[in-house]
């Protein structure tokens, strides 16, 4: 659950970042969908990528989106097409050393693109997707640095009488 602490310290960054004030009311339910739905760490995620990333001021459900990596899927479709217009052509799908290659090689159980049965097209597209997706936003993710501090938990140390 995302605590209080955490939202008011993202929530400051980002209207910073943005230009934005916005009403009690207005955070107020900013902080309530996002409690919902978003961890502390999930939060950073999502103001990290918003900071970075985004234009405007993000929609709660568009912070979400940015926590679970959702906004990677446009690319990760893209690519599948390129690979597919490759192998179409009687290209290779997929350059050597590379993560497109090494997680199409996955979604294919290593037989070429090209040479895959038409029917199972449409499963391996939805896992290539899948994959890809996620392999870009951990690689965006790694790249971003920290907008927010680290969360730490404070220990207390109580003393034996």
């Amino acid at each position: 659950m995302l605590s209080d602490h955490v939202f008011a310290a993202g929530w400051t960054v980002l209207q910073d970042r943005f230009g934005r004030a916005f009403s009690t009311q207005t955070t107020k339910i900013y902080r309530e969908i996002l409690k919902a739905e978003l961890t502390d760490a999930e939060f950073q995620t999502a103001c990290r990528a918003a900071f970075r990333f985004e234009t405007y001021f993000p929609s709660p459900q568009k912070l979400i989106d940015l926590a679970t990596g959702k906004d990677f899927e446009a690319l990760a479709l893209s690519e599948w097409d390129a690979c597919l217009t490759r192998a179409r052509s009687g290209e290779m799908a997929t350059l050597p050393n590379t993560s497109a290659r090494i997680l199409m090689n996955s979604a294919t159980n290593g037989v070429p693109l090209g040479s895959v049965a038409a029917d199972r097209l449409d499963w391996i597209k939805r896992e290539f997707v899948k994959r890809y997706a996620a392999q870009l936003a951990a690689e965006a993710q790694q790249r971003t640095p920290a907008v927010l501090p680290t969360v730490q938990r404070e220990l207390t140390h109580v003393a034996a009488d």
